[in-house]
């Protein structure tokens, strides 16, 4: 399968006044700025605490080297501090590309560039680096 781009959105069910307009109008501005169309747009309602959500799932299982996977910002990735920095490296040692629209500084071609600088310093400052990293 060639490289493709997949879209994530997530909403909380629990919060009736919630939409996906917002995330719609940016992951499309996304693409029509960086000249991308998304393979397959995935959707939940339900919370973020959780792995466990049937469109995060299947978007998982069709993740493949090379592939990108654009969300408006981290909230609708995850909730879960722990389980989301798994989560998120399992993705970046697969090389899966990851775009937060609203926080780049935690993006994966950002991540991959101090993960790259931190491989070349001392051990001092080389577990700093690392630790910023799971810190962001």
């Amino acid at each position: 399968m060639l490289e493709a781009y997949f879209s994530y959105s997530r909403i909380s069910t629990d919060e009736e006044h919630q939409k996906f307009s917002r995330q719609e109008k940016a992951l499309a501005k996304y693409a029509e700025d960086h000249g991308i169309k998304y393979f397959r747009e995935f959707k939940d309602e339900c919370t973020g605490s959780t792995f466990d959500r049937p469109e995060f799932k299947e978007l998982d299982a069709h993740l493949q080297r090379g592939d990108t996977v654009v969300m408006k910002d981290l909230s609708r990735f995850t909730r879960e501090a722990e389980n989301g920095y798994q989560k998120y490296i399992q993705w970046l040692n697969k090389g899966v590309n990851i775009v937060f629209i609203d926080n780049p500084t935690i993006s994966s071609d950002y991540i991959r560039q101090m993960l790259d600088t931190a491989e070349k310093q001392d051990l001092v400052t080389k577990t700093a680096m690392e630790a910023i990293i799971k810190l962001l």
